[in-house]
């Protein structure tokens, strides 16, 4: 079976708020310099001028915009976003392998980014609480990564 992975060059982020529907995507070359911005379907004019005047045209500025407190949040995403990746990071072999591999590859980018992004802090939860570690196909289809 051929297996998809999704390996990206230089750095990507993504950019969350709760006033804009759907996430803005920055990918940045390797020398750090803004390549590209993926837009959602859906922005309201303000949103581009918003957009336009703190544009973080440099990765550094990005990372300073990571972190303010402000209404919005950005998370870089994992160079590889691979279904293999998200076996090995959860640890827990146990359960249907392929049934896990296909909710993931019906995933978007975004919920891979959640989904991996949270492993670490599920995982240390479960350790301090003593509960017992979901079926991958669970962790996946019952969304734990947005708790």
């Amino acid at each position: 079976m051929l297996m998809k992975s999704i390996i990206m060059r230089g750095k990507q982020y993504i950019f969350r708020s709760r006033l804009v529907s759907g996430e803005i995507i920055f990918k940045y070359d390797l020398n750090g310099f803004l390549r590209e911005v993926i837009f959602p379907e859906r922005l309201s004019l303000s949103h581009y001028i918003w957009i336009g005047k703190y544009l973080p045209y440099n990765e550094s500025i990005i990372n300073k915009m990571k972190n303010t407190k402000a209404a919005f949040s950005i998370e870089e995403i994992p160079t590889d976003l691979s279904f293999n990746r998200f076996w090995t990071d959860y640890k827990y072999k146990i359960g249907k392998k392929r049934m896990a591999e296909n909710i993931w590859n019906r995933m978007s980018l975004s919920d891979r980014v959640k989904a991996l992004s949270y492993i670490p802090k599920y995982l240390d939860h479960i350790r301090r609480t003593g509960h017992d570690q979901a079926y991958p196909t669970t962790y996946l289809n019952q969304r734990y990564f947005e708790s």
